[in-house]
């Protein structure tokens, strides 16, 4: 499914995580010396002739709860508070779609791209057709190294995130892993996921856990991920009724599922942790069962960074001399989820 919304200033709309503006013919100042791809005369700043900063944004990611929150916030923030036009395309994965829609507006004079949570395996057309017209791509999570592709890609440490929801999974069963059956549920068309999962799965080996079925469990929809994960922890437990200690999956929502399952099966010593820290999970958690702990990632923060950088660009044409930008998540647990306010 592919949705396009075009969003206008001061309009009622929704946020992108992704802004996208094109700069056609031009060569702009990278604040390194150097100058975006496309040549052509330097530019004093970012916009077109008629000084409007119009942004092309796209996800495939739409359909997750943080993936909606986070694009309709920029979407909100770049028309209502900075007077951009921004436009939004988004599409279940299908990023055939969305760069048949990106390459229409750069041609229609894009000044810059946001992407929101892009797969760089999956963006390098888009990629190739921003560099010949000279626009910049500024990215919300849109990998895990940095990308010579985008003018700055603001992102959360998979590794630590990885490493602190296994180690809450670990004092949850009794400080240690050794001979616990653990499930680990993944999405590889996401990449960060993709990459906490990997990361989490050799962690739980080299601690001696068993993983549940063999392998990590993929789900394939982020839109049906609640009931994937359900299924898969329904059907294992049915299998294995006594052969699970604790669940990891690789946000929230998914995890969600797999509490539904445990609670379902009359279980409270099987743990959960997800990544996302959603409004619902802090629910779970201080109901002390088995959602335990989840990482709190700030997207609207993110979004507000994302925004600061491309009005340094609009204002200037100069782009942040680093272009990777990876923040530390918050672990929240039992410990400190009172005192925390979800923002998803």
């Amino acid at each position: 499914m592919h949705a396009r919304t075009i969003l206008k200033p001061l309009a009622a709309a929704g946020v992108a995580l992704f802004a996208v503006a094109a700069l056609a013919g031009c060569s702009v100042d990278t604040g390194q010396g150097g100058a975006a791809a496309g040549g052509g005369e330097t530019r004093e700043n970012g916009m077109g002739d008629d000084g409007v900063f119009k942004v092309a944004a796209f996800t495939a990611g739409y359909g997750t709860p943080g993936g909606k929150l986070t694009l309709d916030y920029f979407v909100e923030a770049g028309n209502a508070e900075e007077n951009w036009e921004v436009t939004l395309d988004t599409s279940e994965f299908n990023y055939d779609e969305i760069t048949t829609e990106i390459q229409n507006q750069i041609s229609n004079g894009a000044d810059a791209i946001l992407a929101g949570f892009p797969d760089p395996r999956q963006t390098a057309v888009i990629e190739q057709a921003a560099a010949d017209a000279g626009i910049p791509i500024f990215s919300i999570d849109g990998g895990v190294e940095p990308n010579d592709a985008y003018a700055v890609d603001v992102t959360f440490s998979q590794q630590q995130m990885a490493e602190e929801t296994v180690g809450a999974l670990e004092e949850a069963v009794g400080g240690s892993l050794e001979g616990k059956d653990v499930m680990v549920i993944g999405h590889d068309p996401h990449i960060g996921i993709q990459t906490r999962s990997n990361i989490a799965l050799e962690l739980f080996e080299e601690r001696g856990a068993n993983i549940a079925g063999g392998e990590m469990k993929q789900v394939l929809n982020p839109g049906t991920g609640r009931t994937e994960a359900l299924t898969f922890v329904q059907d294992y437990l049915q299998a294995n009724p006594d052969g699970l200690d604790a669940v990891w999956v690789g946000w929230d929502d998914g995890a969600l599922g797999a509490v539904k399952a445990i609670n379902e099966a009359g279980r409270d010593d099987i743990f959960v942790t997800g990544v996302d820290a959603l409004e619902e999970t802090t629910v779970e958690i201080k109901k002390e069962g088995p959602m335990y702990a989840s990482m709190a990632q700030d997207w609207i923060g993110v979004v507000d960074q994302v925004i600061d950088i491309m009005n340094d660009y609009r204002d200037s044409a100069t782009l942040p001399e680093e272009n990777f930008i990876d923040l530390p998540a918050e672990l929240i647990d039992r410990s400190n989820v009172d005192a925390f306010e979800p923002t998803l």
